[in-house]
Parts: C-alpha cells; structure tokens; sequence
C-alpha cells in the first residue's frame, strides 16, 4: 500500500505575519510591504512542510482569506455578501451571492509558485455541492443547474493548476457531510454528475475531502463517484461503520485533529491506520490533518504536521 501525508486545507498565519496585516489595516504599511511579508512568512511554512518530508506541499494560502472567496472575488455573476459563520467554528466566510451564470477565466487561486520547491503540489478547491450551499443563490432556477455551472468553473481551474504543477487536487466537501446540510438521498445523483463534471479529463489525483461531520450516511454512494481518493474526518466518523467498507482507490484519513490543541500519540494513530488499511485495503494511504489547520496558532500547527509526517513515516517502515 503506497503511503502518503499532507494537510488537508491550509495553514494558519505566523504571528509576524499576523501583525503585519493588522498594520496594513490601520495604513501603517504599504500594500507593497504587506506582499513582501506574505512572501517571507509563505517561505517560512512551505519551509517547515517540506522538513518535515510530506508528500504533498502548497504555499499555505496565507493570502486566501476563505475557501470560496477566490471564486467570489473572480466570477463573473457572483457578487462578495456578507459575512458568515464557517459551520460551528469561530471563523468566517463571505457568501457567495450569485446575480448571474457563474463563469470566468482561471486560474482563480493565485500562489506563490515561485517559492515552491521541485515537489508534488496539492491544490485545494471547495467541492460543487459545498459551494452551492454555501451561496445565496439569486439566479439558478434549481440547485442542479447551479451545481453544473460551478462544476465546469472548477473543472477548469483544476486544469489552470494542472499546468502550474499541481499534481493534487483536494475537493473540500464539508456539506456533504455536516449535520444541517447533508443532501437528501434522492439528490447524491445530481452531486456525483456534478463531481464528475468537475474531474472530467483531469490527470491530476482528486479526493473527494469531507469534514465537520460523519461520512457513514453518505460512504455507500460516494464509493463509485469520480474521484480518486476518499477523505474521512477520523474524529466526526463512526470509524468502525467505515472499516465495513472496501475502497476501490485511496483514503485521505484525517486522524490528526485540526480543531483541538490537543497533540495526538503517533504511536496511538499509527495503530489506528494500520486497523482501517488491514480492514479496508484501500489502494493507497494519505495521512492527513482531518481540515485545514488555520484553526490553531502557527505554532501549535507546526507540531500537527510533525504529527502527520511521524505518522506517514512510521507506516512506511512498518510494511
């Protein structure tokens, strides 16, 4: 079984940074300073990525303010609303609020391409059906023709990355699977099509990243769609119900938890590994956070990805 490891999302800002950006708001530097101190902190945790030997690396996303706003800020027929909760954390986003057909030209994620190393690149992108329900919708007449025109949007942004290097692509579907916003089972039908849509000739490897909520209602279903890799949020799952399943490709098994400062026993997480790859036998393994890790300080983090890259490590020299 190939193992693997990398974050599932992205990371939190360094303090310096973080100062940086509050005296950017208060006009006590200039937006030229601001980049030069995105570019030196982005060094700083690319840097600590690739020490730490994961398999996947990007430059964080320390500019993208939320996962959708990069889309919200670039279509055309989308306009910025106002804020909103990100599901039950204490952070936000900006909802979408769509006017028009979604369309544009990519690449809408912008990175630090220059500063990464000759390495494989993980992009990470929010899923069609996530991005639909996060969105005011004001101008799809159904959820199924929204969920087609956004598909195509990242489909083609998928491919814009493609070029820049990234061999990885992460769908980030956390309405999928959070308790207010899991689809009916009579809508995963136009949720696949829309998946496939968005994968269609990608040569990169996807996974389809769920999170803030138990995949086990879904699993049966999200087995045949079009994706490459299954991501599992270890600590909202009923993990024994998803060793009952085999996995046609590979897991991204998020067993290192991102929302709590709480740091995890390799030894513990390698023994849980190995139990859901004996039960399950999926074609490959990514151990991972089980979200994006701008949840916890920057240093706090640091040692997440420690965590991760221990793990990963462990499992390769005990096959």
């Amino acid at each position: 079984m190939n193992i693997k490891s990398g974050i599932s999302g992205c990371l939190p800002r360094p303090p310096s940074l973080i100062s940086e950006t509050r005296k950017y708001d208060r006009s006590q530097i200039t937006e030229k300073e601001l980049e030069l101190a995105y570019r030196k902190y982005s060094e700083e945790v690319i840097s600590a990525q690739v020490e730490h030997g994961l398999t996947y690396i990007n430059d964080g996303y320390l500019r993208r303010q939320d996962l959708l706003r990069p889309f919200t800020t670039k279509l055309n027929g989308v306009e910025a609303g106002q804020l909103y909760r990100w599901y039950n954390n204490n952070t936000f986003y900006r909802i979408p609020v769509i006017k028009g057909k979604v369309e544009g030209n990519p690449p809408f994620n912008e990175a630090y391409l220059d500063l990464l190393p000759k390495a494989e690149y993980k992009a990470v992108l929010p899923a069609p059906y996530t991005f639909v329900k996060l969105s005011k919708n004001e101008y799809y007449c159904s959820d199924a023709d929204f969920l087609q025109d956004i598909a195509e949007v990242i489909n083609a942004e998928i491919k814009a990355l493609e070029k820049q290097g990234y061999t990885y692509i992460q769908l980030s579907d956390p309405a999928l699977v959070y308790h207010k916003t899991v689809p009916k089972r009579e809508e995963l039908g136009t949720i696949a099509e829309a998946v496939e849509t968005a994968t269609k000739d990608v040569k990169a490897r996807t996974c389809l990243q769920t999170y803030f909520g138990d995949i086990k209602p879904v699993l049966g279903d999200i087995l045949d769609w079009k994706v490459d890799d299954i991501g599992i949020d270890y600590y909202e799952t009923d993990s024994e119900a998803v060793m009952e399943y085999k996995y046609k490709g590979g897991v991204s098994l998020g067993v290192v938890d991102a929302r709590n400062t709480l740091q995890e026993d390799p030894v513990e997480l390698v023994a849980i590994c190995k139990e859901f790859a004996d039960a399950s036998n999926p074609v490959s393994l990514m151990v991972a956070t089980n979200c994006d890790l701008d949840f916890l300080t920057w240093d706090e983090a640091q040692l997440k990805i420690a965590t991760v890259a221990k793990v990963a490590k462990q499992l390769k020299e005990e096959q």
